[in-house]
């Protein structure tokens, strides 16, 4: 099963998002540059994380910015900081952002309105009366009650990518709990979010990103997969360099102020940075202790530091921990099984736990 699920995991990374990247060219001067120390870190151990990183082998990007300066970056396996990478899951943590630009912009008009009002065409007579009830909300903190998509060896999320329209599958999915009952983890319910929020705004949700999101952070996105449908894929393989993905963080840690303009309402910022519930999983994932979900962000702590963090497959890690006013990027392979995914997450966490963290002086 693993090795089937790796080959199908191969094959979807290389379908969607085919383009073929041409050099960015010079960066955007989207981060001042400085020097470790001049901002209280120890650059020796810094090295050492970077050491560390390479030595795994997967590892294809690291960027460490502290007081809004990229302080260190370190690139691996062909990829610099022009190149940019599938994001995987931290997508959802962008789609989070969306949303909330769309409720500011009163384009949703509440986290209550239904789900089902935004697809009529799929209002069948054998559908579940539940489904009526299922909100944005819902989507937004999986809670929509369906399977999670790591069921059967991720099996689930297979049998949902593999069918011909994923917003008919979705939501004629059944329900394994009551919905707003408990977290099950599915990709495919932020989907549904993302081409809700593409129907009522009147433009894809690419274009919806690129302006209201993505623009004002001065960052482009450089590919993003589709649906059977032609809707992009929300939630899941958005192309970005790591530079970029750490705007998304830094826009977080300032409360949806950045570039001199509020993009997202800090009220947002706030209300999605709060845990929903515990994870159904073992309490630790590595040195990640004490996490939790919120709205497509997850919240935790290493060596007793808060963070939040957007979390993609295999190692794709937008981390930000508030009281140190530090933001860590990572991007790795992505196109492996999920025993190796679990490997190199954990992997990074311990870089973070080990060497990073460490290198921060809180005096």
């Amino acid at each position: 099963m693993k090795r089937l699920l790796y080959a199908a995991l191969l094959l979807l990374a290389f379908l969607g998002c085919s383009k073929n990247f041409a050099d960015k060219g010079q960066p955007n001067d989207l981060w001042p540059f400085s020097s470790p120390e001049a901002q209280g870190m120890n650059g020796q151990l810094l090295s050492s994380a970077f050491s560390s990183a390479e030595a795994k082998g997967f590892v294809d990007g690291i960027v460490v910015i502290r007081n809004g300066t990229l302080v260190a970056e370190r690139y691996y396996n062909g990829f610099d900081e022009y190149k940019p990478h599938n994001i995987m899951s931290v997508s959802k943590s962008f789609l989070s952002a969306m949303t909330g630009i769309a409720v500011d912009m009163g384009i949703i008009s509440s986290l209550d309105e239904k789900m089902l009002d935004s697809f009529p065409e799929y209002q069948t007579a054998d559908l579940d009366p539940l489904k009526q009830t299922i909100t944005v909300r819902h989507l937004l903190t999986m809670r929509m009650g369906i399977r999670g998509e790591a069921d059967d060896n991720y099996g689930v999320y297979m049998d949902f990518y593999h069918s011909s329209n994923w917003i008919e599958k979705t939501i004629n999915a059944p329900l394994v709990s009551d919905h707003g009952e408990k977290i099950h983890y599915n990709t495919f319910q932020t989907h549904l979010l993302a081409v809700l929020l593409s129907s009522k705004a009147g433009k894809s949700a690419f274009d919806f990103a690129t302006e209201y999101l993505c623009r004002p952070m001065n960052i482009d996105i450089d590919a993003w997969e589709k649906d059977p449908q032609g809707n992009y894929f929300g939630g899941n393989s958005m192309y970005f360099t790591p530079r970029e993905m750490a705007m998304l963080g830094y826009l977080y840690l300032q409360k949806g102020f950045l570039g001199g303009r509020q993009i997202l309402s800090s009220s947002w910022v706030e209300l999605t940075l709060s845990p929903t519930s515990h994870s159904s999983h073992p309490n630790e994932w590595g040195a990640l202790k004490n996490y939790s979900y919120g709205y497509l962000w997850w919240l935790g702590q290493i060596n007793d530091y808060d963070l939040f963090m957007g979390y993609g497959y295999g190692g794709q890690f937008v981390v930000v921990f508030p009281d140190l006013q530090l933001i860590v990027v990572t991007t790795a392979k992505h196109q492996v099984d999920p025993d190796m995914s679990t490997v190199q997450e954990w992997a990074l966490f311990d870089i973070l736990s080990q060497y990073i963290l460490p290198a921060v002086n809180i005096n």
